[in-house]
């Protein structure tokens, strides 16, 4: 499930923008193509995810505000890199901005508020060694 939704996307970058990035050059720009929304929500989603796994327990319950603006931002920048339009510098910055953050919180150096890491129990597994059954032939 995308952290972020349609709704997000239209409040933080206009619904205007987000009509003229989803339609094709020569259609008319009526509409927002919610699929092509939608597919760049969960592309960033999943990119997300491959910075949290290490970190967190997915699927996160809620995200925070923090990685829902994150989600729209890496959206936004997927929509603009076509061969008809391309990111502006702002959202160039965006995005390294986000990746950044998103390399803090996969390294540990930062922390999503209100979702606890995985291995923070107190109960860890014990493992013992033992010696090979066979060593080589000698006994």
């Amino acid at each position: 499930m995308p952290y972020a939704q349609l709704s997000d996307m239209v409040q933080r970058f206009g619904e205007s923008e987000l009509i003229a990035v989803t339609t094709p050059k020569g259609q008319p720009r009526e509409r927002i193509d919610t699929d092509k929304v939608q597919a760049a929500l969960s592309d960033a989603s999943d990119v997300i995810d491959s910075y949290l796994r290490r970190q967190y327990a997915l699927p996160l319950s809620t995200p925070s505000p923090a990685l829902v603006r994150v989600c729209c931002v890496l959206a936004r920048y997927s929509l603009n890199s076509t061969s008809e339009t391309k990111p502006t510098e702002q959202m160039d910055t965006d995005v390294k901005r986000a990746m950044a953050w998103l390399s803090d919180i996969g390294k540990g150096n930062a922390t999503l508020d209100g979702d606890e890491a995985p291995n923070l129990g107190t109960s860890f597994s014990r493992v013992q060694g033992r010696r090979p059954a066979y060593n080589g032939g000698a006994f």
